[in-house]
């Protein structure tokens, strides 16, 4: 599979200068050892079919879910251009989601948002991440503060996903903002926050400073198992 990001590829970045992404994802509790029967009903049907913009994307949600949920299923696209490039019959998108509710023991939260802030990465070598629920006083200076820290933190998210946008339908506990870094696995996540309190302290504490008020409503972790661009 190609190289791919948090949303899309790297050569897409440039629509969130031109054109703006948009996500929606909705949380599953899937029946107990049903993730492969899942994703192979994912492979199937997203495996071959080319979308406008964006892709598809199946998570499975580790530390901080709530609520016994097990996975998510996310859409992203850019807006007014989303939708296949061929349409499936009716009947192969009801097969497909006939396919998954039979694997669901119940389904969860719907959310959506935009994308406002992306440094693109590799998420076959960094597959799961980490993401903030926030209030942001001021969504502009925390994507300011989120960029320079990327960069001026001598590569240390070099291949990682890194993220800033926002929640505009039904919002998590009142969060309206959301950012995320990708790592290999917890442990990667943990070195990378200690490398950057400790190494790079003052280009971390100058994007705490930097990014105005932003007040913490939950975290959690995202592993991906499946992208379709």
């Amino acid at each position: 599979m190609k190289k791919l990001l948090i949303a899309f590829l790297i050569s897409t970045t440039g629509f969130l200068n031109a054109q703006q992404m948009a996500f929606n994802f909705v949380e599953i509790t899937a029946k107990e050892n049903s993730q492969d029967k899942i994703a192979e009903l994912f492979d199937e049907f997203f495996g071959e079919r080319e979308r406008k913009s964006g892709g598809v994307f199946l998570e499975r949600l580790r530390h901080g879910r709530e609520d016994g949920r097990t996975h998510r299923i996310v859409f992203l696209w850019e807006l007014d251009n989303g939708g296949w490039v061929t349409m499936p019959s009716e009947a192969e998108g009801d097969a497909f989601w006939r396919g998954i509710r039979n694997h669901v023991e119940s389904w969860g939260s719907a959310r959506a948002g935009r994308i406002m802030n992306l440094h693109p990465g590799d998420t076959e070598k960094y597959p799961t991440i980490h993401i903030w629920d926030i209030k942001s006083g001021d969504p502009k200076a925390f994507a300011a503060a989120q960029v320079e820290l990327v960069n001026n933190s001598n590569g240390a998210f070099d291949g990682r996903t890194v993220a800033f946008g926002t929640y505009d339908v039904n919002k998590p506990n009142g969060a309206t903002h959301w950012a995320l870094v990708a790592g290999e696995d917890l442990n990667d996540h943990m070195s990378l926050y200690q490398e950057l309190q400790t190494t790079h302290s003052k280009a971390f504490y100058k994007y705490i400073e930097d990014r105005g008020e932003a007040v913490q409503i939950h975290d959690f972790i995202v592993e991906r198992l499946k992208t379709y661009q």
